[in-house]
Parts: structure tokens; sequence; C-alpha cells
């Protein structure tokens, strides 16, 4: 008998163990033409979890990506986390490049779970997330680094904006070269989307522009205002909007 209830212990185990992680999803990514990405592609997938929307289109060149969410506490977990969006090229190690975008640093996610003021319209959400369109951190074959989003010849585009109804979008463009991929050669490519959990400088990075403790936005340290989370606090368990959306994209191809 105690041998039976082992054996029904450890099926509960693997099956609370199997809910417990992300399936894999696969995803037909749409050719970009004949309109031009700053047109915005629509997501067209939901993950239901964190109500996340995705969409996805590439060309020869780049891969192009298209996140939007109105959900409170997913949106407080990407401004106060970051997320991190890992690919994994057919043939090439597992998540062997990454981006996470925005940067965020320790001292920025203290100091948000301590300002309530009035969100999506203050001020010092604004000055945050233009301060998060500055830098991401990218990772390739020669570790992580920072990269400028800033500078017009950059090859990697990122970011984030939030409109009047409350509603998240970040947008990304990644060129294949950065990740050795031929998108004339290559069908599939896997695709990781998740808050990252790692603050900056837990990684040894610092944005030169970040938010400071005491609740406001440094701009120099000259500069200090409030930064909207409204009612994005304890009526929400941060646990049920955890973005962890993993896909197997087939890149599209030219017509």
């Amino acid at each position: 008998m105690k041998t039976i209830r082992n054996s029904w212990s450890l099926l509960l185990l693997l099956a609370l163990g199997g809910c417990s992680s992300s399936k894999t999803m696969p995803y037909a990514s749409k050719w970009n033409a004949p309109f031009s990405y700053v047109d915005e592609i629509k997501p067209d997938q939901q993950d239901q979890r964190s109500r996340l929307r995705y969409g996805i289109i590439n060309d020869d060149q780049y891969v192009y990506i298209t996140l939007k969410t109105k959900d409170p506490n997913t949106i407080q977990n990407i401004l106060s986390s970051g997320l991190k969006i890992a690919f994994s090229p057919a043939g090439q190690k597992k998540e062997a490049y990454a981006l996470t975008f925005p940067v965020v640093m320790k001292e920025d996610r203290k100091a948000l779970r301590r300002v309530e003021t009035d969100m999506p319209n203050s001020l010092g959400l604004g000055l945050l997330l233009d301060s998060y369109n500055k830098e991401a951190v990218w990772k390739d074959r020669d570790g992580q680094h920072l990269i400028d989003l800033v500078r017009p010849d950059g090859s990697i585009k990122s970011h984030i904006a939030m409109d009047r109804d409350g509603e998240l979008t970040e947008q990304i463009a990644i060129p294949f070269a950065l990740m050795n991929v031929n998108a004339r050669e290559t069908e599939m490519m896997g695709m990781s989307i998740k808050v990252d959990g790692q603050s900056s400088s837990n990684s040894g990075f610092s944005p030169r522009i970040g938010i400071g403790l005491g609740g406001g936005i440094g701009m120099g340290g000259g500069m200090g205002v409030g930064i909207g989370t409204g009612g994005y606090n304890s009526r929400y368990n941060g646990n049920d909007r955890n973005v962890d959306i993993r896909l197997e994209v087939q890149l599209a191809r030219a017509n």
C-alpha cells in the first residue's frame, strides 16, 4: 500500500511540474511586405497567463517583434524587471542570443515599488520611458554588452511606449546578421519572451540614466518626479502574470 501511495505521489509531482512549465507554441511569421515596419505589425496572438499580445514579421534582413498589453500587473513586471527575448537559431546553441529591454537597475525596482501616482498620464512615467529607450543589453557569442539605441546607425532597435488608454507597446527590430542567420536558408528559429528578473546592476551594467532611490527620475541627479504605478499593487498577485512565452517561429519567405 505504501508503494502505491509513493507511486501516486511521484505521478502527482510530475504532473504539477509539467503544468508549471510553459509549452513551446508554433508561430508562423509574416513577410514584411508590402508594408513597412514603421506601420507596425498588429499582434495576432495572446499569452493567456500574462495577457501579453505579440506579433512577429520578418524579411531577408530583420526579424521584427511587437508586444502589447493593457494588463496592469504585466505592465508593472515589465517596467520593473525588463523583458528578456532570447533566440535559438536552427543549428546553434539554445538561447545563444538575447536582448534585455528595458534595462532596469535594482534601485529602479525599489523606487517603483514605493511610488504611487497617476498612471499612465504621469510626467514621471514619460521621463522613465524616455530613459529606458536609450540603452538595451545584447547577449551574443562574446557575452553581454550594452548597446546604444539612440544612435541612428545602431543595428538593433527597441522602443517602449504607453498610450493614454494605458496600453504598453514594445517594438523590437534585430538583424539576422547579428545572429549568424541566413533568412533565405533558415526555416525555423526558437524564441522565448520572459521577464528577466535580474537587474542590470546584478549583471555588471549600469545605465547612464535611471530613476533614483528617492522615488523620482534622476536626470543627471538634478530632477526628481513621481512615477505612476497607480492601482498596480496589492490587489494583484505578481506571480499570476509572469511572462514566459516560448515559440518555435517559422520564418516567412518572399512570394
